[in-house]
């Protein structure tokens, strides 16, 4: 426990250390959160929405408005989840602007979608094809909002409490759902008679208690 809480605390000191130099006006700091994030971004992106062009836009107006706004935001202690959100937010603003421009009703928020393709997730190659063809017809049963929240905590590593930030779900209820839809996965396993040893890994290593 004592080795984990020295290593967060390592690695929040040096993302503190690079928001520093990039508040300083640093270039190549600013480079370097650029490309280590954006094309986390951009598949995050194009789970909430389909259009290209709409994402990469989105991801530019983070960056500029970052940019030119460095020395008024507060520093954050995760910068990855800090974009993470700042993205969400931001195409939640554009699509609010569109629709009013179109005379549409606006929606209440962004519905995550995927095809969610396993081969993205390092399971074992043995594991027939029909077997990796279930599980993920499993996963895309789950309903839009149990995807994205696995998705961010299970293949982006964030946190419940970051999960709930950049939702806007309750903490208590980001923990209920994740429970819910591993149980829900794990049911249907059994029920289809998977016992191979590459789909527990997958589970236990994907989706772990």
């Amino acid at each position: 426990m004592h080795l984990m809480s020295t290593i967060k605390k390592t690695m929040e000191e040096e993302a503190e250390a690079i928001w520093m130099r990039f508040i300083d006006g640093d270039r190549s700091v600013f480079t370097f959160i650029y490309n280590s994030n954006v094309d986390a971004l951009f598949s995050y992106g194009m789970k909430l929405n389909s259009n290209k062009s709409f994402v990469k836009d989105c991801i530019q107006d983070v960056f500029l408005d970052i940019y030119e706004h460095r020395k008024q935001i507060s520093r954050p202690k995760n910068i990855k989840f800090y974009l993470f959100k700042a993205l969400k937010h931001t195409m939640f603003r554009e699509l609010k602007k569109e629709r009013k421009k179109s005379g549409l009703p606006e929606q209440g928020n962004l519905s995550f979608f995927t095809e969610y393709n396993i081969e993205t997730i390092t399971i074992n190659k043995e594991v027939i094809k029909h077997q990796k063809k279930l599980v993920t017809k499993i996963i895309k049963e789950l309903t839009p909002k149990q995807q994205e929240i696995l998705y961010l905590r299970f293949m982006k590593g964030f946190n419940y409490i970051e999960i709930s930030e950049i939702t806007g779900i309750n903490h208590n209820s980001v923990r209920k759902q994740v429970y819910r839809s591993i149980k829900n996965i794990r049911k249907n396993l059994l029920l289809n008679n998977i016992t191979n040893s590459g789909i527990y890994s997958f589970l236990l290593v994907a989706f772990p208690d």
